[in-house]
This record gives C-alpha cells, sequence and structure tokens, in this order.
C-alpha cells in the first residue's frame, strides 16, 4: 500500500511539471504585473538568467532594468547588449548608484556596446539616474502596484525611499536575499549572504520600509543549480533569448574564476531567477511562503526575531524537494521558449559549441572560442 501511494504521488508531481513546462506559455494571462529588476549583472550569471526568465514570461511587463553597485554604467552595457540581441530596446534602462568600480568578468562582454550608440543607432533609451527612473515608473502606474524584483545588494533603496518616499505605498518587493534557517551549498548553519552583507543598512531599509516584501532566501534559492535536462530545455528553443543568453555565458565561464563544466554539466547557482519566479503564479506551484519576523542585523545577517519586520519568505521547496525539479524545468522551458521577435546578433554558434559537448549530432561545422 504504501509503495502504490508512493508512486502515485510521483505520477502526480510528474503530470503537474508536464503542465507546467509544456503548458505554462500557453495560459491566459488578463494583466501582466508591470515589474522593475534592480540587479547587478555582470557579476554572478544567475543575474542574467533572472533577466531572460522575466523578459520571456507571459505574466510580467518589464518597465525598467536598473543596474546597481560597483560600476553601474558598464552593467547598463550588459543589459543594453542583451535587450538589443532580444529586440527589446523599448525597455528603459537605468543607471543606478555606483559602489567601487572593479572589473568583472561580463564587462569585457559588452565592451562593444558603448550605450551613446545604443541610444543613437538603436532606438535605446537609457536613465542616468536609474533611482529617478523608478519613481517615474511607478507613479505611472497610477493605483497599480509595481513589483520591484530586487536581485542585488540594496543600494539604490536608501536614496529612492529618501528621495521618493510614497512609493512604499505603491510598490511591493520580490528580493532574493537573506539567510533564515539554511545557508550556502544548503548548509543548515545560516549565513551572511551576499546581497544583505554588501550593504546592512541598505537591506534594513528595504525590508523595513512598510511595503510588501517576499524573499527568497539562500534556504530555497541557494540549490537552484540546474542539471543536464532543464539545461536541455535552454538549448532546445534556439530563440533570440536563449542564443544571446548562452553566448554570455560561455564568455562568463572563460573568467578564470568562474567553475563551469558541460561534462558533466556545472552552471552557476541560479539565485536571482527563483527571485524574478516569485513574482509569478507559478511561485506556488514550486515553493513554500511562509510569515516570518526578520531583522537585519549591522553585520548583514538576517535574523528571524519577535521584534523584526513582518515578511513573507520562500522557506522550502514543495514535497520534499520535487518543487525545485520542476522549477527547473520550467526555467528551461521558459528561458528556451523560441519567440517570434529578436534578431540572431551571435547566429547559432554557442548552441553548436554546447550541442557538440552533449554528443548532439548539430550538422557539419567546427566551433570554438573565435567564433564567439
Amino acid at each position: 500500500m504504501a509503495m502504490s501511494m508512493q508512486v502515485a504521488s510521483t505520477a502526480v508531481w510528474l503530470f503537474a511539471v508536464m503542465v507546467v513546462v509544456i503548458g505554462g506559455g500557453q495560459r491566459a494571462v488578463t494583466a501582466r504585473k508591470k515589474v522593475i529588476i534592480d540587479t547587478d549583472v555582470g557579476s554572478d550569471f544567475d543575474d542574467s538568467v533572472a533577466i531572460m526568465l522575466a523578459l520571456q514570461n507571459a505574466e510580467l511587463d518589464v518597465k525598467l532594468i536598473v543596474t546597481a553597485t560597483n560600476d553601474t554604467t558598464a552593467r547598463a552595457r550588459i543589459v543594453a547588449k542583451y535587450l538589443l540581441a532580444t529586440n527589446r530596446t523599448d525597455i528603459p534602462i537605468g543607471i543606478g548608484l555606483p559602489v567601487n568600480y572593479c572589473r568583472t568578468t561580463l564587462f569585457g562582454w559588452a565592451d562593444d556596446v558603448p550605450l551613446d550608440t545604443y541610444v543613437k543607432d538603436h532606438g535605446g533609451i537609457v536613465h542616468e539616474d536609474g533611482v529617478a527612473a523608478m519613481n517615474d515608473v511607478i507613479q505611472a502606474a497610477g493605483d497599480e502596484t509595481v513589483t520591484i524584483i530586487a536581485i542585488a545588494p540594496a543600494t539604490n533603496f536608501p536614496s529612492l525611499l529618501k528621495r521618493y518616499p510614497d512609493v512604499v505605498h505603491r510598490a511591493e518587493i520580490k528580493a532574493m536575499s537573506g539567510s533564515l534557517y539554511r545557508g550556502y551549498d544548503n548548509s543548515s548553519t545560516p549565513a551572511r549572504e551576499y546581497n544583505v552583507a554588501q550593504c546592512a543598512s541598505c537591506s534594513k531599509a528595504m525590508y523595513t520600509a512598510g511595503w510588501p516584501v517576499t524573499i527568497t532566501p539562500l534556504d530555497t534559492c541557494g540549490v537552484a543549480r540546474m542539471t543536464k535536462e532543464p539545461f536541455d530545455l535552454v538549448l532546445g528553443g534556439l530563440g533570440p533569448y536563449s542564443t544571446i543568453l548562452v553566448a554570455s555565458w560561455i564568455y562568463w565561464c572563460s573568467g578564470s574564476e568562474n567553475a563551469c563544466s558541460l561534462t558533466p554539466l556545472v552552471t552557476d547557482v541560479f539565485y536571482d531567477a527563483v527571485a524574478v519566479t516569485l513574482a509569478t503564479s507559478e511561485a506556488s506551484t514550486f515553493m513554500d511562503v511562509e510569515t516570518r519576523k526578520v531583522a537585519v542585523t549591522d553585520d548583514g545577517r538576517t535574523i528571524v526575531t519577535g521584534d523584526g519586520t513582518a515578511i513573507q519568505a520562500a522557506l522550502s521547496w514543495r514535497d520534499g524537494g520535487k518543487g525545485l525539479d520542476a522549477f527547473l524545468l520550467w526555467l528551461g522551458a521558459e528561458v528556451g521558449r523560441n519567440s517570434a521577435s529578436g534578431s540572431y546578433v551571435t547566429g547559432n554558434r554557442p548552441m553548436h559549441v554546447l550541442r557538440k559537448a552533449y554528443d548532439v549530432d548539430v550538422g557539419e561545422g567546427e566551433f570554438g572560442p573565435a567564433d564567439l
């Protein structure tokens, strides 16, 4: 009896996964959710995956992508290259507040997209004051709540809240932030999560501002590393989104500090894609979200305490981890979905490189790093 119940449970989950992966893009959407993405794209690769997921998802209407921390102008060039490749130059880019100026791997990948050329020759929209641009989007939405997907250290938020305090009544936060019960690599010891630790006072301001906050802490997002089956879905679409994403991933993997492998497949942990998912109706399919009172300590820890601010936190993957498997398949299908818009800036060459590594017949021709 126990065995038959287990088989039945597994069958139900497999059916649910098939519905999500195959039918997810077919769902009728009555009103798309207006979102702003606050990102430190260019350091870890999960921001790139998160941006592509948001652009592809039928429920989300990306109104602005704002860069945060480090050289925010260089980060804006990366965003511009993605938007140019996917024919989405209608989405404005906001340059956030710079913090330090160290160079990260993907900065070099986007050196060939100067922002002035992006604006002049391609009709791109770039706001030098990204914080003001955030407020403009929020105010333009009227009575509709704008979702800010916060996937970077929260360095833009103190300025936003000080200059435009009214935004707390017009926006909500979905963030990759914190570590409540689990740490990095699914450790049983909570950690000083990077986004919070980089500016604890900034995160504290974001948590306590008075708007609704939902987070994916390391408890859930910290184990979202893609395996071969969902990654094959990314490769399967051969659309402009997956093509440019894989091209940038190959470049990112060339950095000496970035450990990547194809045999077996090893990707970055896609922390930030989980935060994007929180803004969609699919979140409840994959994760259990609970209320916790959370405080940010001065040294960048997020602790559960009676004196904390009540927030929503995705604390676990549903059904003993099966929700994670379903999420990864859905993520691969969403990012890999072939779109009718966009142009093949890089051609299919990155796909050929990866497909050859997977021993898939790619036809004639050999490709290597020089082809990227």
